[in-house]
């Protein structure tokens, strides 16, 4: 047996025909020799780059950058065919004093309510074409003053109200509120579509029309029941103003909109929906009232005073009357007025005068003759 390596079955050991270049047993056309690398690879650093290669000349890492960056550009590029929007928009979250309502829509998609999502919410697909509302879920308020800069109103804005004895009261006044997410759906769908109220502006109008005209008619309403005596600088009387104007505005709102879609600042989601909380801010009556008030405060002061002073002086009258001449005689002799005195017997009369040297010496009393 042989041990130089394996033959064929022919007896006849292989040989690398195409390296001697002879033709190829089958026939075929003999293959171009490649040079080996280093490492024995079959293929040169060239072969390798250009297998790597795809279309255009670019690598498999450029492609994928590409796609990445064409698929970004679409995804924040407004199209036609998302309504506008890019991919993007399908992704949203509320803010922490934002409640939202996610509607469906879209070409395909009839608009239909899908989901309360409340403030505060992570990032979350909404949908390419669906909507959603945001509404203030925190503490709201409606403010009528004389600064321009403090009102809801642009410029100054009061209240004019009657008293009971025709004097035109200037209030200023605000109300505390927060929307009453309970029943957000139905606000949304009965009011706040119609004045686009998830919006800045469509929110100012819709307090506007809601509140401006309701606070006002409370207040002329109750300001009617008190005469201004009663009202000015008079807290008992303030203060049941504004309770009753505060349930008068909670019921005005309800019977205005349909239902209690605003509660008290202290409102939580579940909890009891209290009515808005109403302050009165300044309560400003005419100057030439004003005037009349202080003129008769003054003269009540006068009078008073007058009368205190009456009072003491009756007061002394009496006690002199009780005391007698003893008593003037006393504070005359005490003075030094007096340098010599007759008193009378049996007075009870004891007084202590200076003698002779800076000795005291008591008087003997010489009784008094009729004459």
């Amino acid at each position: 047996m042989s041990t130089e390596g394996p033959t064929t079955q022919s007896g006849v050991e292989p040989r690398d025909a195409q390296a001697e270049g002879e033709p190829s047993v089958l026939g075929a056309a003999a293959p171009v020799p490649v040079a080996r690398g280093k490492q024995g690879q079959g293929t040169t650093s060239a072969g390798v780059d250009a297998r790597r290669r795809g279309a255009f000349g670019l690598t498999r890492y450029q492609l994928v950058l590409i796609i990445l960056l064409v698929v970004y550009l679409i995804a924040i590029s407004p199209l036609p065919i998302f309504g506008g929007r890019g991919l993007s928009a399908g992704f949203a979250k509320t803010p922490k004093n934002k409640i939202g309502l996610s509607y469906g829509g879209g070409p395909f998609e009839a608009a239909h309510f899908q989901r309360v999502v409340q403030p505060g919410s992570s990032l979350f697909f909404n949908g390419l074409f669906d909507q959603l509302y945001l509404y203030p879920a925190d503490q709201q308020n409606y403010i009528i003053s004389l600064s321009p800069r403090v009102g809801a109103v642009r410029g100054k804005d009061s209240i004019i109200a009657p008293t009971s004895d025709r004097v035109q009261l200037t209030v200023q006044a605000a109300v505390y509120f927060k929307l009453n997410t309970d029943l957000v759906r139905q606000f949304h769908e009965q009011i706040g579509l119609q004045y686009a109220a998830y919006t800045s502006g469509g929110w100012s109008n819709l307090l506007q029309d809601a509140f401006r005209q309701n606070i006002e008619n409370a207040v002329q309403t109750e300001t009617r029941k008190y005469p201004v005596a009663a009202l000015y600088g008079n807290a008992q009387s303030l203060s049941a103003l504004q309770d009753a104007v505060q349930t008068s505005l909670n019921q005005r709102l309800v019977a205005a909109l349909g239902a209690q879609y605003f509660c008290s600042p202290s409102f939580r989601p579940g909890g009891p929906c209290d009515p808005p909380t109403f302050i009165v801010k300044q309560i400003d009556i005419p100057s030439t009232v004003s005037q009349a008030y202080v003129n008769q405060r003054a003269a009540e002061i006068q009078v008073a005073q007058r009368q205190a002073e009456a009072q003491g002086i009756a007061a002394l009258a009496k006690q002199l009357e009780a005391v007698g001449q003893n008593y003037v005689l006393l504070k005359a002799i005490e003075s030094g007025s007096i340098k010599f005195w007759v008193i009378p017997s049996n007075s009870g009369v004891s007084l202590t005068t200076p003698g002779a040297g800076g000795s005291s010496a008591a008087p003997t009393a010489t009784p008094s003759s009729g004459g």
